[in-house]
């Protein structure tokens, strides 16, 4: 078996791989394919064989994708935290924040984001402005609208 269609093969992979994490809408999956089909051709006898051999390496491919994800999202970024920790908050009853204090991230106008505890949510006043950097409590929480007032 000649060097170049193993390094079509890897280089498909390496590609279908790549597909998880770089936003190309299809385009990196579909040259890899591309190149895994080229380099299964080349490497076989009839067409038949060849088809055989790229629908396993296709398959393997496709394991190895899911796995790579797997790992990847596994792994506990400060980022992901952030997004779980948003949704839960989202999720439970917010009546459960009234009363917290917490800094105001950007100045509220009536609305901005206000940052509780490492949590980053958004929030509202009622009318007044409240500069950024000021210290703010819940007051109240009107479904998934949180009110706040500022301290200063």
């Amino acid at each position: 078996m000649e060097t170049l269609p193993i390094l079509l093969i890897a280089i498909g992979i390496l590609l279908l791989i790549a597909e998880i994490f770089i936003p190309s809408f299809g385009v990196t999956g579909g040259i890899g394919i591309v190149a895994i089909l080229a380099g299964v051709i080349m490497s076989t006898n009839t067409i038949a064989e060849g088809i055989v051999m790229f629908l396993v390496i296709l398959l393997v491919a496709i394991v190895l994708m899911y796995l790579a994800y797997k790992f990847i999202a596994s792994r506990k970024s400060p980022l992901i935290q952030k997004a779980q920790l948003n949704e839960e908050v989202l999720k439970s009853d917010l009546s459960l924040i009234i009363g917290k204090t917490g800094t105001a991230i950007t100045a509220l106008r009536p609305t901005g984001k206000g940052d509780f505890e490492g949590l980053e949510l958004d929030v509202l006043t009622k009318g007044a402005f409240v500069q950024k950097g000021t210290k703010i409590v819940v007051a109240e929480v009107e479904g998934k609208k949180i009110f706040v007032k500022g301290l200063e």
